[in-house]
C-alpha cells in the first residue's frame, strides 16, 4: 500500500490550488500557451490585452494571478514590466503534479489488477 505523508499531501494540495485556480482560466491558459509556443519570449500588459482583446485593467489581473502563482516572472524595462515563465517555480510545480498523478496512476493499477 501507498503511504503518503498527510502533512506533505497536504502542503502539496494547497500549492496545486493556487496553481490549478491560475490555470482555470481560459485567458490565462492561453496566454501560457501563447509564451510556450514561443509566438513571445515575454509578454506586457499592453500587448496581452491587444493579443487577446482584453481591457489592460484584465490583462494586467491575469498576469498578476500566473504572477502570485509563481508560473510567470515580472522584470521592469523602462516604462514596462515584462512577464517570462519562472522556470524554477515551474520545474516545482510539474514535480508535485508528478506525485500527485503518480499516487493516482499507482491506484488505478492497484484496482485494475485486483479485477483481473
Amino acid at each position: 500500500m501507498l503511504r503518503i505523508n498527510s502533512e506533505y499531501a497536504s502542503d502539496i494540495s494547497k500549492e496545486l490550488e493556487e496553481l490549478f485556480k491560475a490555470l482555470s482560466n481560459v485567458n490565462r491558459l492561453t496566454l501560457v500557451y501563447i509564451l510556450a509556443s514561443g509566438e513571445l519570449e515575454k509578454v506586457s500588459v499592453t500587448e496581452m490585452a491587444d493579443k487577446m482583446g482584453l481591457t489592460q485593467p484584465a490583462a494586467s489581473q491575469h498576469l498578476k494571478i500566473l504572477k502570485t502563482a509563481k508560473i510567470l516572472n515580472a522584470k521592469k524595462q523602462g516604462n514596462y514590466i515584462y512577464y517570462t515563465f519562472n522556470h524554477n517555480a515551474l520545474i516545482n510545480h510539474k514535480e508535485k503534479i508528478d506525485f500527485l498523478f503518480g499516487c493516482v496512476l499507482s491506484k488505478c493499477d492497484k484496482i485494475r489488477k485486483k479485477d483481473e
